[in-house]
């Protein structure tokens, strides 16, 4: 049986397995040392992410990061940044109680909506989603990397 529950401080380890595992399954470096620390001191201190952890008798199987936004007036939505799910036990139903877990958060939180993105070269997430018949909003995103951002403010201006 999954359990899907918080993140708490004693998940570190587990945590970053399957970080890990996710950065080699996008096919992106690894993280130093100083990059994991700091990601497990944001998600320690509670500020600015939270996370959902998915156990399999106590072995980590999945995670999903979210954070609470105001997107429109006064209401508040959740935004799920990122949902992985060990290759291990994909198919067995962990992705979906990660969202179970995420959609009973928005609803504690009277977030307006749920919302995330995939990107456009996954199909294996998009065919999650429209298996889920979760509707689909198009919307272009933009992304300005780290090396970019002396040129970007150069554009901003003063």
């Amino acid at each position: 049986m999954t359990q899907i529950r918080p993140y708490k401080t004693g998940d570190r380890d587990a945590f970053l397995t399957l970080y890990r595992e996710c950065l080699a399954y996008y096919g992106v470096r690894p993280a130093s040392a100083g990059q994991e620390e700091r990601i497990v001191g944001i998600l320690e201190s509670e500020r600015h992410l939270s996370c959902l952890m998915a156990f399999d008798n106590e072995v980590p199987v999945g995670f999903a990061t979210w954070v609470l936004t105001f997107p429109s007036g006064s209401d508040l939505a959740l935004y799920m940044k990122e949902l992985f799910v060990s290759e291990t036990t994909r198919g067995a139903g962990v992705g979906r109680a990660l969202m179970a877990g995420l959609v009973r958060i928005a609803e504690r939180e009277g977030c307006c909506r749920f919302d995330w993105q995939t990107d456009i070269d996954n199909p294996a997430s998009q065919a999650f989603y429209a298996k889920l018949k979760a509707p689909l909003y198009e919307k272009v995103t933009y992304r300005v990397k780290a090396a970019e951002y002396g040129a970007f403010l150069s554009r901003l201006g003063p």
